[in-house]
């Protein structure tokens, strides 16, 4: 049985129907790579888009706080993916909750943009 050598694996994964996926470090620290330049980019393009001056001013900090909460998460879990290298004591707690982080992460990504899509939608 090949399945029987594979439930002794020590990280965290994902099982699906005859297909083991093992999440590892780097691959963590990947995903909150992508997301928190992906999230850059598209707040760079935002400010783009605005006309005045003025409205630029007042929605700055609204601007800067939900990106600050959006990467805030994906930061944490890349911090805690790093520490699992560096430290011999508590890996599978570290990596476990670095994998809830970017979970957490993700719940409130597709938060967001569904506000930003019934705000638009809102606006029509």
């Amino acid at each position: 049985m090949i399945f029987t050598s594979i439930q002794y694996f020590k990280y965290p994964r994902l099982t699906f129907i005859g297909f083991v996926m093992t999440l590892e470090d780097k691959d963590i620290i990947q995903v909150d790579a992508t997301v928190i330049i992906g999230v850059m980019i598209l707040l760079t393009l935002s400010i783009g888009f605005d006309s005045s001056i003025i409205s630029q001013k007042d929605q700055n900090i609204t601007r800067l706080m939900i990106t600050l909460a959006i990467i805030a998460p994906f930061t944490a879990s890349a911090v805690l993916a790093i520490m699992t290298n560096l430290t011999n004591k508590y890996t599978e707690q570290l990596k476990k909750t670095s994998i809830i982080i970017m979970a957490v992460g993700f719940g409130y990504l597709i938060f967001v943009i569904a506000a930003f899509m019934a705000s638009i939608y809102y606006l029509i």
